[in-house]
C-alpha cells in the first residue's frame, strides 16, 4: 500500500508547493487566497491541498516501517502533543468563524487565543503534521508532514499582504504587537506576572 500512497503524496506535495512557490513569486496568480469558489485558481489549489491533508494521514497509518527507531515512550508524547494540537485548533477556528478562516473579509480578529498568535490555525496545524510524522516513524510520514508543513507557512506568507491589503494600519500594528507564529514574550511576561500590564500598552 505505501509504494502506492507515498508515490500519489510526493506528486501532490510537489505539485502543491510549486503552485504556492509560483504564487508567492508572482502574486497576481492568486492561488492563495484563492478569490472565490468556482474560480479556476480554486479548482487547482483545494483539490491538492485536500488531498495532501489526507495523504499524510494515510501514509502515516499504512506505512509501518521504522525510519528513525524512535521509543515507544517518544510517540506516545507525540500522540498527545497531536492531540493537544488538534483541540487549538479546533478552537481557533470557532473564535475566527468558518468564513474568516477560508480568507472571507469579516473583520480583524486578535483577541483571546489571536493575542498570543497571528496564525493560531496554522500553527497547530504545523505541530500536528510534526507530531504526526514522529508518531508514525516512517520515511513516508516524515516528507509528506515535512511538505504539508512547508505548504501551511507557505499559505501564511501568502496571506500576510492580501490581509494588509484588507485591513491596512490596524493589521500592520498587529503584526508588530503579535509574532508570526508563537508569542514566547507574551508567554514569559505571563509567567512573570507582567502579561497584564504587557497586553494593556498593546492595545489588546
Amino acid at each position: 500500500m505505501t509504494d502506492i500512497v507515498f508515490p500519489i503524496g510526493a506528486t501532490v506535495a510537489c505539485a502543491l508547493l510549486a503552485v504556492l512557490i509560483a504564487n508567492r513569486i508572482w502574486p497576481t496568480l492568486q492561488f492563495w487566497p484563492t478569490p472565490g469558489d468556482g474560480t479556476r485558481q480554486s479548482y487547482v489549489f483545494w483539490p491538492l491541498f485536500r488531498g495532501l491533508n489526507v495523504l499524510c494521514f494515510v501514509s502515516a497509518f499504512v506505512d509501518r516501517a521504522p525510519f528513525l527507531g524512535l521509543a515507544a515512550w517518544c510517540r506516545a508524547i507525540a500522540a498527545m502533543v497531536l492531540l493537544a494540537a488538534l483541540a487549538l485548533f479546533a478552537y481557533s477556528f470557532r473564535v475566527l468563524g468558518r468564513d474568516n478562516s477560508y480568507c472571507a473579509a469579516d473583520g480583524l480578529v486578535t483577541g483571546g487565543i489571536y493575542q498570543w498568535t497571528r496564525n493560531p490555525q496554522n500553527a497547530m496545524l504545523i505541530v500536528v503534521y510534526g507530531a504526526l510524522a514522529v508518531l508514525a516513524d516512517s520515511l513516508s510520514a516524515f516528507v509528506l508532514c515535512t511538505a504539508m508543513m512547508a505548504v501551511y507557512h507557505l499559505m501564511v506568507l501568502a496571506e500576510e499582504p492580501w490581509l494588509e491589503g484588507i485591513y491596512g494600519e490596524p493589521y500592520r500594528a498587529y503584526c508588530r504587537a503579535v509574532p508570526r507564529y508563537f508569542n514566547w514574550r507574551r508567554a514569559w511576561l505571563e509567567l512573570s506576572g507582567r502579561g497584564r500590564h504587557e497586553s494593556g500598552s498593546l492595545g489588546l
